[in-house]
C-alpha cells in the first residue's frame, strides 16, 4: 500500500514538473515570438507569394518550454497583388532556429495563389 501511495505521489510530481516547464509567454516572450514568428511566416508564404510590404502577426497563443516557443497566431502582409493571410502554428527555439509550421488556413487569394504555383501550404 505505501509503496502504490509512493508511485503515486511520484507519478503526480513528474507530471507537475512537466507543466511547470510549460507556461503561457511573458508580454516579453511574446513581442519576442511575435518578431520571429513574422519572420518564420514571410518564409513559409514566400513558397507561394513574395511578401512586398508590411507584416502584422496577432498571436492567438503563445508558450514557452524548454527553451522553445509553441505560437499559434495569424500573419497579415502584403504582397504586390494586394493583402493576404495566413494562420499558423509554429515550434522554434528562442533565437527562431529549428522552425518547424503548420499552416492550418489561408485567405482565399492565398489559395488561389497556391493553386497557381501548384504547392499546397493549408489543408483549407
Amino acid at each position: 500500500m505505501i509503496k502504490k501511495t509512493l508511485f503515486a505521489a511520484a507519478a503526480i510530481l513528474t507530471l507537475s514538473a512537466a507543466a511547470a516547464h510549460a507556461a503561457p509567454c511573458t508580454d516579453d516572450q511574446e513581442a519576442t515570438a511575435g518578431m520571429l514568428a513574422a519572420g518564420i511566416g514571410k518564409t513559409a508564404v514566400s513558397k507561394v507569394v513574395a511578401v512586398t510590404g508590411k507584416q502584422m502577426v496577432n498571436i492567438e497563443a503563445c508558450e514557452f518550454r524548454a527553451g522553445s516557443y509553441q505560437v499559434d497566431y495569424k500573419y497579415n502582409f502584403l504582397a504586390a497583388d494586394g493583402l493576404y493571410w495566413v494562420e499558423l502554428s509554429a515550434k522554434f527555439g528562442a533565437d527562431g532556429s529549428g522552425a518547424t509550421t503548420k499552416v492550418n488556413r489561408s485567405s482565399p487569394n492565398m489559395a488561389a495563389a497556391e493553386a497557381k504555383a501548384g504547392v499546397k501550404l493549408a489543408a483549407n
